[in-house]
């Protein structure tokens, strides 16, 4: 349709509402009155052709009729020109969602009931604490770190004034009968038994503990109890064997029998001297060091200060071996993957799912980092938004609600990590669908992501630190500094080594390509540092845990191997099967079934079987089989002959 500007005739000629409201909308477009700057007559005689309120999808038309609807309708006195007050239109609240309430598992009504504080919203909290006596272990630390992730979503998540208040137990019947029972096995030791005072001492306490043993009902007790009688059985032997042989007494021997035999030993020894024992000061040390390790698990665990007050499981993993092969952050996932209130499996694929949960995420965060420092214009920041930005943009909303909700639902952090986990994976998506693209991905998109991500692993004190995005690198509160300061200079050897590169492809230096691959694959590492190349765009520099970086060589080192181990056995594999062949193809036709005398005993001058070994003649069917074997022999031995022939 030709519009013309000072008509709305065209309005007329449309007698299909439908056509007419679309027709309008797209004139509309570019304008905001059908004609000159304000409300004209012309606007109100097209208003009242329509007279009832427009589809939300022709946002134009919509936009121009809830405007003109807002203006009181002219006097007779005013003018089409003259300017109309606007009126406010009539509003009224939003009806709004129902809010989700946070629910707490009542152990005394065993349900799930909503989180009430008795006053405001102060939370007063008592958590029964250690009782120091010995070394921290597993079930120490699920239960502080699952305590101080509840803590912490309770104050940082849903900004409840939290005042948390631990005991710790330094007066207990258990320190004191462990305080004696160290006493007394130090004081054993400093007598220096002879090696058969020792092995008597031993087979002596091990009589009770046996029967301890066979009184033992519960699984887990009962297991750990059979692991150290089975130490201390291994232990004996060799110390049995040279007393058995007057042979002079190793001290080695002496010692290890000491140590594996060493709690029912200092067991033993208290039921027999326990109340001779007068030094009341190791009633007191022993707690007072106990209680020190306890605080330094506790800070490498990341748990947060507590407010203590001093009173006057069977996991035999102590935190100090557990951290050698986990970190702290991977023991936190480990417990964040499983409800708080339920008993969690202490596999290898429990705490290999937390590596592998923390590898994900890391690696998402790397490759945002990596995207935000790619330079751009102040504009280029700034970009518009597209069908795959809008779509992921609703999905990050879905899934902060999905997370918020979990977290109401009885502080759920599985459910919570697992929304996380999608969230992360249809960002990457995004940004591999780009990259396929050649296109850049939207900066501020993926930015909001990583900052939502990395606020709630804060809040579930997976984090530490000021930085903005994601896990530090090289020690807490140093990675901004670190990244800030080094990445300039990556940056720059980044990009002479791909010009290097380049150079080298164009003019074929081998050599230089080594030197390049080399400095990616065993330099860098060694710092810290990860070079991604890729294809038609600049290569990614990313920071990196040193040690995370030389697992990760290791494990390609071990895959390259084990493929180039493959490749060698598929080519011996192959080189016999050629072998077997070519000596297959070296038997002459006449000489194929002579040798089988256990199936055949006649033969033509052909060399082809006429009777059975039992003399018998061979049937028209096997006769037929045994032809076609032999011509397909044939056919292989003139073959061979064919090739020695080109051969010579």
């Amino acid at each position: 349709l030709a519009f013309n500007t000072f008509d709305y005739g065209f309005l007329l000629c449309i007698s299909e509402d439908a056509l007419r409201v679309e027709t309008l909308n797209e004139y509309l477009s570019s304008r905001s009155y059908l004609v000159g700057y304000g409300r004209s007559q012309v606007d109100a005689e097209a208003f009242a052709l329509l007279c009832r309120p427009l589809p939300e999808r022709h946002v134009h038309a919509l936009r121009w009729y809830k405007h003109i609807a807002a203006l009181k309708p002219q006097t007779n006195g005013q003018t089409p020109e003259s300017k109309a007050k606007r009126v406010q239109p009539p509003w009224s609240p939003p009806e709004g969602t129902d809010v989700s309430k946070l629910h707490l598992y009542n152990s005394l009504t065993r349900t799930k009931e909503v989180f009430v504080p008795q006053k405001g919203n102060k939370v007063l909290w008592y958590c029964c604490g250690p009782t120091v006596y010995d070394a921290s272990h597993m079930g120490h630390a699920r239960s502080y770190i699952s305590f101080d992730i509840l803590r912490r979503i309770l104050k940082d998540y849903f900004k409840y004034d939290v005042f948390y208040c631990m005991n710790v137990t330094d007066i207990d019947d258990k320190i004191i009968k462990r305080a004696r029972q160290n006493y007394l096995l130090e004081q054993y030791g400093e007598k220096k038994p002879s090696p058969s005072q020792i092995l008597q001492d031993v087979l002596t306490a091990r009589t009770p503990f046996k029967a301890k043993l066979a009184e033992t009902t519960d699984p887990d007790k009962k297991q750990m109890l059979e692991r150290l009688d089975a130490a201390v059985d291994a232990a004996l032997g060799p110390l049995q064997m040279s007393v058995q042989s007057n042979a002079a007494g190793d001290t080695l021997q002496n010692q290890v029998l000491l140590e594996e035999a060493k709690d029912l030993l200092s067991d033993w020894l208290d039921s027999q001297f326990g109340s001779q024992v007068t030094e009341n000061s190791i009633f007191s040390l022993l707690p007072k060091y106990w209680e020190g390790e306890y605080h330094k698990d506790m800070e490498a665990l990341n748990v947060s200060k507590l407010i203590l007050v001093n009173n006057s499981i069977y996991e035999v993993l102590t935190l100090c071996i557990v951290l050698y092969f986990l970190s702290a952050r991977q023991l936190r996932l480990a417990f964040l993957m499983h409800s708080w209130k339920d008993t969690l499996d202490y596999s290898n694929n429990t705490m290999e799912s937390a590596i592998q949960y923390e590898r994900f995420i890391n690696e998402f965060f790397l490759n945002v980092k990596d995207i935000l420092r790619s330079p751009t214009d102040i504009t280029g920041q700034f970009e518009k938004w597209e069908a795959e930005e809008i779509e992921l943009n609703k999905s990050f909303y879905e899934k902060k609600t999905s997370v918020h909700e979990a977290l109401c639902d009885n502080i759920d952090t599985r459910s919570a990590l697992e929304e996380m986990r999608a969230l992360v994976g249809q960002s990457n998506t995004y940004m591999a669908a780009r990259r396929s693209a050649k296109l850049p991905p939207n900066r501020m998109l993926l930015q909001s992501i990583a900052l939502y991500l990395t606020d709630m692993l804060k809040t579930f004190g997976a984090i530490e630190g000021s930085e903005p995005i994601g896990f530090p690198v090289g020690g807490n509160g140093q990675n901004a500094d670190l990244e800030s300061t080094v990445m300039p200079y990556l940056s720059v050897l980044s990009d002479f080594r791909e010009d290097v590169r380049k150079i080298a492809r164009e003019k074929k230096v081998t050599e230089l390509l080594r030197l390049c691959d080399e400095l990616r694959d065993d330099t860098l590492p060694e710092l810290g540092v990860r070079l991604e190349d890729r294809d038609g765009l600049p290569t990614s520099v990313k920071l990196v845990d040193k040690e995370t970086l030389l697992k990760e060589r290791e494990e390609r080192k071990k895959m390259e191997d084990e493929k180039k181990k493959k490749k060698e056995e598929a080519a011996r594999k192959k080189q016999e099967q050629e072998m077997a062949k070519l000596a297959k193809m070296k038997v002459k036709p006449s000489e194929m079934f002579r040798s089988e005398t256990d199936k055949y005993s006649n033969f033509d001058e052909t060399g082809f079987p006429a009777h059975d070994a039992e003399g018998k003649e061979l049937s028209k069917g096997l006769a037929k089989k045994l032809r076609k074997l032999y011509e397909a022999q044939e056919k292989l031995y003139n073959e061979y002959l064919q090739s020695t022939q080109n051969g010579s």
